[in-house]
């Protein structure tokens, strides 16, 4: 007879901005709230004590300091979070091989038959609480269940810091069934107002309404949403394939055409790539810049060379010369992204004979290995930088 699922989801706790509380203890017990530019951007991350204020995930800055003017408002720094994630991210990988990850903050582990190595699952999931406060004086909520629907609602219930187990049982699925709709991961907020408008308040509503309707009205997704609502759910926990593409974008502070101001923010988010492509051992081939202007209109454009590269280097003066085919004249840049794609390991790239790194590669892996071995940040390329040499 085939081993019942054990799945487990672990969820750090607002987690860029308990990074920061961490970090900056005058901010402890305070309404934190990690996002930006202000006034421009939206919340990445709010700390409890400014979810009290009701602020959330995605809400405009300018709407969240009227909601919360005292709060403390700090800017994002993605890598800072992202070398968290990772040490985070490896403590899973000791229990167990099958770590789907969700986004930097989150995972679902398949613990199912490490039962022999590491005892009870929920004895697992405790020492996986316990690794990661040990590790990074982070705290975390976990949720186990038979399936990724009752592993992932049960840690949602048991924040902050909880460790909470739901069993698909009458008795537990008639409290579920209690619940709002919105309590489905996957539901949104506009997914929310088209149920409640058809009289589905509740997870019990959702359940009982024929599936035909939910599907002509939500199409797969009116499906998905009837089978968690009535505790189904068959995915398998998925590892992660190699990245398609490895990219950074920035909402600038202020508007801006001025070329000298955008080839710093270039070389900053470039930066950020090759880091991240070291770390996957990749290369890339296509570069693509992506504008957004001051009307909010945007553009992108894209270029593929012939030979692999994660040089900061070339990327730097390839992204220059597609910025220069874009009209900055007659608008300003309010947001900016790049990416490489079309990515191999470096373990399937073909070299020629007599090919071999050069200065420029062995600079790039040298910032690699050292933001790598202590942290993010510790080494840039100079910012004043004019003129990139062939």
């Amino acid at each position: 007879m085939e081993n019942k699922r054990q799945i487990i989801h672990v969820d750090m706790d607002a987690f860029f901005a308990q990074i920061e509380q961490r970090d900056n203890p005058g901010y402890k017990n305070k309404p934190l709230i990690v996002g930006g530019p202000v006034n421009r951007g939206v919340i990445s991350s709010a700390s409890y004590e400014a979810r009290a204020y009701g602020l959330h995930s995605g809400m405009p800055l300018y709407k969240a300091k009227k909601l919360c003017p005292r709060g403390i408002y700090v800017p994002v720094n993605m890598e800072k979070y992202l070398f968290e994630s990772r040490i985070i991210r490896n403590i899973f990988y000791q229990f167990t091989p099958l770590v789907e990850p969700i986004g930097c903050d989150e995972a679902f582990l398949d613990v199912t038959g490490c039962e022999k190595l590491f005892g009870k699952v929920f004895d697992i999931a405790k020492k996986i609480k316990g690794a990661i406060y040990e590790k990074t004086n982070l705290i975390s909520s976990a949720g186990i269940g038979s399936n990724k629907f009752f592993a992932k609602l049960a840690s949602n219930l048991g924040k902050p810091n909880g460790l909470t187990v739901l069993e698909n049982t009458p008795e537990i699925m008639s409290r579920i069934k209690m619940l709002p709709v919105s309590a489905i991961w996957g539901i949104g907020r506009s997914t929310e107002e088209s149920l409640n408008k058809m009289g589905i308040k509740s997870m019990g509503d959702l359940a009982s309404m024929p599936l035909e309707i939910l599907k002509m009205k939500f199409k797969e997704t009116g499906e998905f949403i009837y089978k968690m609502a009535n505790g189904i759910d068959n995915r398998s926990v998925m590892p992660p394939s190699d990245p398609k593409s490895i990219g950074r974008e920035i909402t600038l502070s202020k508007d801006t055409s001025d070329i000298s101001d955008l080839r710093i923010i270039i070389l900053r988010l470039i930066q950020k790539i090759v880091i991240n492509l070291g770390r996957e051992k990749c290369k890339g081939r296509t570069i693509t810049v992506k504008i957004r202007f001051s009307d909010f209109t945007g553009t992108s454009s894209r270029i593929t060379i012939s030979k692999y590269t994660d040089n900061i280097f070339d990327i730097f003066k390839i992204v220059l010369s597609l910025i220069q085919k874009i009209d900055l004249v007659r608008k300003k840049v309010r947001m900016i992204g790049i990416s490489v794609s079309g990515l191999k390991k470096y373990s399937l790239i073909e070299y020629g004979l007599f090919e071999k790194d050069d200065k420029k590669d062995s600079i790039s892996k040298t910032m690699y290995e050292i933001n790598s071995r202590y942290g993010n940040n510790k080494i840039f390329v100079a910012e004043s930088i004019n003129e990139i040499n062939e």
